[in-house]
C-alpha cells in the first residue's frame, strides 16, 4: 500500500496514512519547504497539550507548576555537571527528567519522532501511532537571544525554541520544543496546538496502522534507531565496554 493522503479538510490540516517506512520518508520529504520542520510522534491520537494538563486541574495549574518547577530547580542542583543559565533551560531540563510542564518535545529528525510514536505498539493494545510535523513561521519562533531577556511564563502566545543547555538526550534525539501560553479561560489552561489559530496551518499528520507497527519499528532499529541510542546512559555504555573487552581475553 503506497503512501496516501486520507484528507485534507476534515481535521483542517492534512491527514496521511503509510504502511511502510519508505512511504513515510516519502511524506517526510513533501515537508522540506519550511525554514523549521519538526516532528512529533506519539502512540495515540492524543491532543497537541503538554503534560502539566494531565497532572493537576486548571484552576490548581499555575500554582502547581510554580512549585514544581520551584522545587526541581532547588534540588536537582547537587545533580548536575553544569547549571541551566535560563528559565528556557531549566523548564527543558525538568521536563526530560519527568516533571510535568507546560513544553512539549519535538525533534529535528523524523525517524526519531516515528521511533516515539512506535515503541510501546506491543505493550497497548489501543495504539494507533501518529506523527505530526509542524512548520512554523519565523514569527513564531523564538530566537536564541529572546530566551535571555524573556520569561517563558508570560509570553503573549504558544512558541517553538531550543535550548542551549546539551542534555545527552536532547543532543541524541535533537530536540525542538513548543511551549504553551497559559489562558485561564481553557478548561485545561492551554489551546491544542491542532486547535491554535496561529500554528494549526503549519500541521500536517501520518498514521502508521497497527499491523504494520512492528515492521516499521524493525526498519527503524536496523537504521539505529533505539532505546541506546535515543536515551544515552554512560553507566550502560561502561557496562557495555566493560563486558565486551573482558569477554576477548585482554587484562585491564
Amino acid at each position: 500500500m503506497a503512501l496516501n493522503k486520507i484528507t485534507d479538510v476534515l481535521y483542517g490540516y492534512p491527514d496521511w496514512h503509510a504502511t511502510e517506512l519508505s512511504y513515510f520518508e516519502e511524506w517526510v520529504q513533501k515537508q522540506q519547504q519550511a525554514s523549521i520542520t519538526i516532528f512529533r510522534g506519539q502512540r495515540r491520537a492524543w491532543p497537541l497539550l503538554p503534560s502539566i494538563t494531565r497532572a493537576c486541574a486548571n484552576s490548581q495549574l499555575l500554582k502547581t507548576e510554580r512549585e514544581l518547577i520551584l522545587t526541581f530547580r532547588k534540588e536537582a542542583e547537587r545533580c548536575l555537571h553544569l547549571l541551566p543559565s535560563t528559565d528556557w533551560d531549566w523548564i527543558v531540563v525538568a521536563q526530560h527528567h519527568g516533571i510535568p510542564t507546560r513544553v512539549l518535545d519535538w525533534s529535528y529528525d523524523p525517524l526519531v519522532a516515528l521511533w516515539f510514536a512506535l515503541e510501546k505498539h506491543t505493550k497497548a493494545s489501543d495504539s494507533a501511532p501518529e506523527v505530526w510535523v509542524l512548520k512554523p513561521l519565523a514569527e513564531d519562533v523564538l530566537a536564541p537571544k529572546e530566551l535571555k531577556h524573556s520569561n517563558p511564563f508570560s509570553g503573549t502566545r504558544t512558541k517553538v525554541f531550543e535550548t542551549n543547555f546539551m542534555l545527552p538526550r536532547v543532543r541524541a534525539q535533537q530536540s525542538c520544543f513548543t511551549l504553551f501560553k497559559h489562558i485561564e479561560k481553557k478548561q485545561k489552561g492551554f489551546v491544542p496546538l491542532e486547535e491554535n489559530v496561529y500554528l494549526r496551518k503549519s500541521l500536517e499528520r501520518i498514521r502508521i496502522p497497527p499491523y504494520a507497527c512492528k515492521r516499521v519499528l524493525l526498519a527503524l532499529k536496523n537504521k539505529g534507531y533505539c532505546r541506546d541510542a535515543l536515551y544515552p546512559n554512560i553507566d550502560k555504555i561502561a557496562g557495555s565496554i566493560k563486558k565486551r573487552i573482558l569477554a576477548t581475553g585482554f587484562s585491564i
